[in-house]
Parts: structure tokens; C-alpha cells; sequence
């Protein structure tokens, strides 16, 4: 990690003379290069303990910052800790005026399945790397693991779904033993914003596989580290089945559960519909139909239920809405706060397919309901928006 070291002051005084002899010491490191922290194979330092009081904390359905004012998160993906640090997209960020920054971990950035237990020094490094740049830049960092070993769930082309963490303690075991090291590393960092702990689960059985593991995270992280914020995302499937594959929403009481910490934030994405914002991903087989936004003859039909009837929607603004503030009521009925982790196009929808309308409306929707969200990309060659002016305008909060 790289540090910068308040200046310090040795005085030296003689018995046998009034002599006084100054060291003066200064060491600065904030605007030493990214790429120079990712050569070294040291173990950063420990930063120095913060008080309670520097961390971003939650006050019922508010986040509130250092000073004591209301903060609302609004952010955009750096990317993941498979790619270098671009010292560029972080400055560009800071003036958009974003206060925040996702930053996308996995399983594979910290260690091999075989020697599961020794931490990859370049993983560390990477992270400290984007930490120096959001600390140069005044952006806070939000650390979102999406690769969990034993836990792919996502309709990937040649990849096999695997729900083996579900069922073997060995897993479950290693991921709480990796939250605990970055637990360990950065619970003195007031720059990192919070810990997502885990994004887009899709359980094997029920929903109680979630709640036990993210309970039992929870108590893991909390025993280390009480400061940081804990974002807690909403289930997507049970028995194996994502929501985009059965058509079934569950009910937001049954997706959503309550964590024994009120220093949490509950976070879910936003892709809506997937048949349009991924619609020819290349990672995706069952995208392949052109669709526009909005799209009046495209009917959704809504359940949450396998045997509910339904309810029918046209994919428009008012679609949108509807699902938005579904999931909202959760966060409403409990009295916390909720942040949409993830949110975007691909980028063909930009092509005359209604992108910008479907940006600015899902935009002043949040707006409305006053909510935490991040885009998911800056710079992505998927979903990606740092060379798209026009999407930027619609995104940055610099007018806010």
C-alpha cells in the first residue's frame, strides 16, 4: 500500500549546552506511479488506526460522511483486478464527479485452488495500486467480489454452472478466510468505502444457503473490522435456476434478507431487461434478437412465483419503474439503505436502439427515489462508456 507520512520533528537537547538540533523528515509517496507499487513484492505497511468517525457509515436509510452530511454514492466501475490501473480514468472520473469508484475482485486474483492458503503478492498489489489512485483523486473504493471459487452461476459460452461452494464446507471456508485478509489489510483505510461481499448469488437449494453464508462472512469480517460498510446483495435463484432462466422473480421479503449489523448497505443490479441491455453478448448464447427501448410489443410478464399467473408489462419507463420500486420495498418496509452495484448497456444498444433513452430514464429514476448507484463501466470493451460523450453527459453527476 502506498502511504504518505505526516512530517516529524527529533529534538535533541544537551546537558551541557542549549543546542537544539532539528531533524526534519518528510516522506511522500501519494504521487509515486501505480505501475511502481505493482512491481514490488513487499507486503504493504499497516495503515495507521482511523477513528470510527472517518468511515462512511449508515444511519438508518442514510449514508453519512466524515463531516456529518448526507453522502449518496455515485459511482462508476474502475474495472477488475485483471487489468493494470489507468491513472487517467480515475482523474476523468474525479471531474465527471463521481465520488466513487467499483472495483471488482475474484477468487483467482489472490489465490490458486491448489495452494489455497498462500495469497498472491500481485493481487494485493493491484488492489494497492487502485486504492493510491482513488486516495490521489479524493474517490472512495468499493471492493465488489464477483469470481467466488465453486460459485459460477452465469450463462457463460463453454462454461459449466458450479454450485459446489453451496455444499462443501472447504469452500464456504476459504472464501470467509479471504474476506478476513482483506479484512485484515484495509479495515484501517477510511478510502475503502465498503466490502460487497459477495455479487449475484445463485444458491443450489434454498434460500438459507445464502443466509448462512453471508451470516457467518458477516460475523467473520465483523470480528476483524467494525467500520467498513457491508453491502448485502438480493438472491437471484434458488434450486439452481437464475431469475433470468426460470422467468421467476422471487418476492423482495424472499430475495432480500436482514443482516445482524446495522452498518450495512442491501445492493442488487439493474439490467433491465437482459434480453436488451445484453442483447449479442458474446459471453451470452440466448441474446441474440435485436430489440429496441422502448419496445411497446415486447410483453414482460412479471411473477414471483412459479405457479403466479402473472402480471403483464410493456418494456417502457413505466416497466422500469415498476421493478425499480419493487425492489425498493424492501429497503422502505425495513428502513435501510439500498444501492444498485451494477447497472448498464451493452454497447450495440447505443446504435439506434434506444441506449441514451434507456440511460436518462433509468437515470432520473434513481434520482427520484433518491438511490445509491454505480455504473458498471468506464472502461469496458462490453459495457464501457469512457468514449461515449453523449452517455457520459446523461451519467455524470457533475450537475448535481
Amino acid at each position: 500500500m502506498l502511504l504518505k507520512y505526516e512530517s516529524g520533528v527529533v529534538r535533541m537537547k544537551s546537558q551541557l549546552a542549549v543546542s537544539v538540533a532539528l531533524l526534519l523528515i518528510t516522506v511522500v509517496t501519494s504521487d509515486i506511479s501505480p505501475a511502481f507499487a505493482l512491481l514490488s513484492s513487499e507486503p504493504a505497511a499497516a495503515a495507521s488506526p482511523s477513528s470510527a468517525r472517518e468511515y462512511i457509515r449508515v444511519a438508518g436509510q442514510r449514508l453519512i460522511a466524515a463531516d456529518g452530511r448526507e453522502f449518496r454514492i455515485r459511482a462508476i466501475g474502475a474495472g477488475s483486478l485483471s487489468a493494470d490501473t489507468i491513472q487517467d480514468d480515475y482523474k476523468q472520473i474525479a471531474q465527471l464527479k463521481f465520488n466513487a469508484v467499483t472495483l471488482m475482485l475474484g477468487y483467482r486474483h489472490f489465490y490458486n485452488e491448489t495452494k489455497s492458503g498462500e495469497y498472491l503478492q500481485s493481487g494485493w498489489n493491484r488492489l494497492d495500486a487502485h486504492l493510491a489512485l482513488a486516495r490521489k483523486y479524493g474517490l472512495y473504493l468499493i471492493l465488489q467480489m464477483a469470481g467466488v471459487e465453486g460459485a459460477q452461476f452465469v450463462p457463460s459460452k463453454g462454461e459449466a454452472f458450479d454450485y459446489r461452494l453451496w455444499v462443501e464446507p472447504e469452500l464456504q471456508e476459504r472464501f470467509c478466510k479471504l474476506w478476513e485478509a482483506i479484512a485484515t489489510r484495509y479495515k484501517n483505510e477510511p478510502q475503502v468505502l465498503g466490502y460487497g461481499i459477495f455479487c449475484e448469488p445463485v444458491v443450489a437449494g434454498t434460500r438459507q444457503q445464502w443466509i448462512d453464508l453471508a451470516s457467518k462472512t458477516v460475523a467473520r469480517i465483523r470480528n476483524i473490522d467494525k467500520n467498513h460498510i457491508l453491502f448485502i446483495e438480493r438472491l437471484y435463484g434458488e434450486i439452481g435456476t437464475r431469475r433470468e432462466m426460470s422467468g421467476v422473480d422471487l418476492d423482495p421479503e424472499r430475495s432480500f434478507f436482514l443482516i445482524s449489523n446495522a452498518n450495512a448497505v442491501y445492493q442488487f443490479y439493474f439490467f433491465e431487461r437482459d434480453e436488451y441491455t445484453h442483447q449479442h453478448a458474446p459471453w451470452r448464447e440466448d441474446r441474440d434478437a435485436d430489440l429496441h427501448y422502448p419496445a411497446p410489443r415486447f410483453e414482460i410478464v412479471y411473477r414471483e412465483a412459479v405457479n403466479d399467473r402473472g402480471r403483464i408489462l410493456r418494456f417502457d419507463r413505466d416497466y422500469l419503474s415498476f421493478y425499480l420500486s419493487r425492489q425498493l420495498d424492501f429497503g422502505r418496509k425495513h428502513k435501510v439503505p439500498m444501492f444498485v452495484w451494477g447497472f448498464g448497456l451493452i454497447k450495440n444498444c447505443f446504435h439506434k436502439k434506444g441506449g441514451l433513452q434507456w440511460l436518462q430514464d433509468t437515470r432520473e429514476l434513481f434520482d427520484k427515489y433518491q438511490l445509491h448507484w454505480s455504473y458498471i463501466g468506464y472502461r469496458d470493451d462490453d459495457f464501457g462508456i469512457n468514449d461515449n460523450p453523449e452517455a457520459l453527459r446523461v451519467l455524470a453527476p457533475s450537475g448535481e
